[in-house]
């Protein structure tokens, strides 16, 4: 049977091991925790550049929508104001039922 130095002496060298690995494992985490950090900055700048080229493409594209509809305005004057004035009508029916 151990005698209760042995037993101490165990439970000495079992805590230092432990306390090692835990040691080891906050390390570990915390250089996996830098290079998570460092791929999130890569990819939210990669985001931020994404849309920023989106919302450029955007503004573009809607600057030609309203030049388009502007010419077929000036093109089509009656044409443009009979939508508009049946789009009128159907709104202030739709709107008006409720």
């Amino acid at each position: 049977m151990a005698s209760v130095r042995e037993v101490k002496q165990k439970l000495d060298e079992a805590g230092t091991e432990t306390a090692e690995a835990a040691k080891e494992s906050m390390e570990s985490l915390r250089g996996e925790l830098h290079r998570l950090k460092e791929k999130l900055r890569a990819n939210g700048a990669q985001l931020e550049d994404d849309l920023q080229d989106a919302g450029e493409r955007f503004v573009d594209g809607a600057k030609k929508f309203g030049s388009a509809a502007a010419e077929q305005i000036r093109e089509h004057p009656l044409a443009a104001f009979g939508v508009a004035f049946a789009a009128g009508v159907v709104l202030s029916r739709l709107f008006r039922s409720r």
